[in-house]
């Protein structure tokens, strides 16, 4: 109980950064409900991502199933707009992916990856297949939460520090983790940017400009944590 009390003290919660978290399904909910802490915000997204209703944070993070990427596109539009960092937990029936790790004006964005994957043989579902049901032991919870909090540390660590942690000594941001559910298998990979993406290529950053400005127009809503 007295370590409890040390990490909750307000002076170590007023430093620590606000993550925004939105989960979707059961599984979403579940791993959230290990990673959020009292002063970061959960924003349920099981029927859509309504940027208006998320209060300020320093980081979002979104949780969910295989099949909506929609959702992710729309963290990534968040993510830019606001100029905060991002990062997705994806459950499918054979893998977590995690990542990739998106910091605006520095890294490839969640389009880019989906493009990337593209190219090295990995297809999108049939067109006529929807979001698959949800099927996960406790264990894919624990691994999850694990993936996204990894994220984080990197996110945080000392600029040019790298992470040997997290298997990766290079620049932050564009990683993607992915844990194979069947064999147990790890992999860390970077996700590098497709030419004209229009959600993060420079010749596009005058406009993300622009959006992320209007926020100074709501400074209430800078405050709401």
């Amino acid at each position: 109980m007295t370590t409890l009390t040390t990490l909750t003290t307000p002076t170590t919660l007023s430093t620590a950064p606000v993550t925004a978290f939105m989960p979707h399904g059961s599984y979403g909910h579940a791993v959230v409900e290990r990673l959020a802490g009292p002063r970061d915000p959960v924003l349920p997204v099981d029927e859509a991502l309504v940027s208006a209703d998320l209060p300020y944070a320093d980081r979002l993070v979104m949780v969910v199933g295989q099949g909506h990427e929609q959702l992710r596109d729309a963290l990534d539009a968040l993510s830019f707009a606001r100029l905060v960092p991002s990062v997705g937990l994806e459950l499918s029936p054979t893998r977590l992916r995690c990542g990739p790790l998106v910091v605006p004006g520095r890294t490839a964005c969640y389009a880019c990856s989906m493009r990337r994957r593209r190219q090295h043989g990995d297809p999108p579902p049939p067109a006529e297949a929807g979001p698959l049901p949800e099927g996960y032991a406790e264990h894919d919870v624990l691994v999850g939460a694990g993936l996204v909090r990894l994220a984080l540390e990197v996110l945080d660590a000392p600029a040019g520090a790298g992470h040997q942690a997290a298997g990766d000594t290079g620049d932050i941001g564009g990683q993607v983790w992915t844990m194979d559910l069947v064999t147990g298998d790890t992999s860390l990979a970077r996700t590098v940017a497709t030419d004209r993406c229009p959600t993060c290529s420079g010749r596009y950053a005058a406009r993300r400009d622009a959006l992320a400005d209007l926020s100074l127009l709501l400074p209430e809503r800078q405050g709401v944590v």
